[in-house]
């Protein structure tokens, strides 16, 4: 009884047009749509750079060679934050901060598409005794979020695709 009632709702699903976000055919159509087209300009600097290089591997990650059509403009502000402050003022554990605006253009006619805001939080452990380890954690952790912010920005270009469609 039950087999034939989820074999009609999958077929009604099917029929209405739904296609899931993370659905192979619809990746496949909307990176080589669109999203190829956006050129993404992102703060210099070796955070910046790794920013950029993520989202546009991520909206173009078989690198086809399209003209741009679309900027995505990102700014980028970076804030640490010292958390579990010891008796003496040092820190033993943090967290990095990122909020990042951006806007989408159509560069045919300077068209705002989107804009907003997106953030990210990352932790790290510091020690007094081992600089070498606390930067190498603060490092880590800064990179952690830039990808992390990549893998944002990505969902959220797929989620505009229909607009950046239109």
């Amino acid at each position: 009884m039950k087999l034939p009632v989820l074999l009609f709702a999958l077929v009604a699903l099917s029929a209405c047009g739904f296609e899931p976000l993370h659905g192979r055919s619809y990746q496949e159509r909307t990176i080589t749509g669109e999203l190829a087209a956006i050129k993404v300009d992102t703060p210099s600097g070796i955070l910046g750079e790794l920013l950029r290089a993520e989202i546009e591997d991520g909206v173009n990650p078989e690198y086809q060679n399209v003209q741009p059509r679309y900027r995505l403009q990102v700014e980028l502000t970076e804030q640490d934050v010292p958390l579990f402050i010891n008796i003496d003022g040092t820190a033993n554990r943090g967290e990095i901060r990122y909020l990042s605006n951006y806007t989408l253009v159509r560069l045919s006619d300077n068209t705002i598409l989107n804009q907003g805001k997106i953030s990210r939080v990352s932790s790290y452990n510091s020690s007094q005794t081992a600089d070498y380890a606390a930067f190498v954690s603060k490092e880590d952790a800064k990179k952690r979020a830039i990808l992390e912010l990549a893998q944002d920005y990505k969902l959220r270009l797929a989620n505009l695709s229909a607009r950046i469609n239109e």
